[in-house]
């Protein structure tokens, strides 16, 4: 009797494990899919002299959970990011030098009798065989352009703009361009755009740009990958009808 309710104590155990992990994965697909993707972009240079220091964060939900990569002092690394603040420790850096193996013997070094001999009368490569049904060029743009005129239409739905910060002071090495440029800029400021903030103050005597830039944008997976599906069968649909029916392809 004990054994029998021992087995049946671990079944119901192993059962509800299961159910954990399976909401687990539901709450996971409905985050990814559903609530947006936060991409942020940071830029810092205290100095002129100074390199410029970035960072790329990709979080759910307003970066409560994510990672981050960071360039600074020439060096990049990886971070986690939880409820909007990164991590410095654990981290991983990334390295980007190149390795180069070095081989021992050289082409020069390879004396002209260990090349093989090419023959003097190599024959020449085959024509490949063409369908009669072979689609030409213009056929491949009939079918093509129309869904893709539908996915830029449809694609920014896909991003949902949050804020851009920037701070500091800029100039361009012609004070005539820094003053045109400094008009926009003030043009731009007058705009009700909340969200939009440019506290810059334009340098006439130095180039470059010192201070720091913030941008904010999300990014929906789910009408991603929807309007990625409705692009691969709009153009899967017209292939089909200019491959095995006669009707003409239009443009549009």
């Amino acid at each position: 009797m004990l054994e029998w309710l021992f087995f049946f104590l671990i079944f119901n155990t192993k059962g509800a494990v299961l159910n954990f992990f399976f909401y687990v994965l539901l709450a996971g697909f409905f985050l990814f899919f559903v609530l947006p993707i936060s991409l942020v972009l940071r830029a810092n240079r205290p100095e002129s002299s100074t390199p410029t220091n970035a960072e790329i964060s990709l979080g759910l939900y307003r970066a409560c959970m994510g990672i981050a990569i960071q360039i600074r002092d020439g060096q990049m690394s990886a971070h986690l990011i939880l409820f909007g603040r990164v991590i410095p420790h654990p981290s991983l850096r990334l390295s980007t030098e190149k390795k180069t193996i070095c081989n021992a013997s050289s082409d020069a070094e390879v004396s002209p009798q260990d090349h093989p001999a090419l023959p003097s009368h190599s024959p020449l490569p085959s024509e490949k065989l063409k369908h009669k049904n072979e689609l030409k060029a213009m056929d491949w743009i009939r079918i093509g352009l129309p869904p893709a005129l539908h996915l830029l239409k449809r694609f920014p739905r896909v991003f949902s703009f949050y804020s851009v910060l920037m701070r500091g002071h800029w100039g361009l090495g012609d004070p005539m361009q820094t003053g045109a440029l400094y008009g926009c800029q003030r043009a731009l400021m007058a705009l009700p755009f909340k969200r939009l903030r440019l506290e810059l103050i334009p340098d006439f005597c130095n180039q470059g740009f010192i201070g720091q830039a913030r941008i904010a944008i999300g990014i929906y997976m789910g009408a991603l990958l929807l309007i990625a599906l409705g692009f691969a069968l709009h153009a899967g649909l017209r292939y089909m009808q200019a491959r095995y029916t006669s009707r003409p392809l239009r443009f549009f």
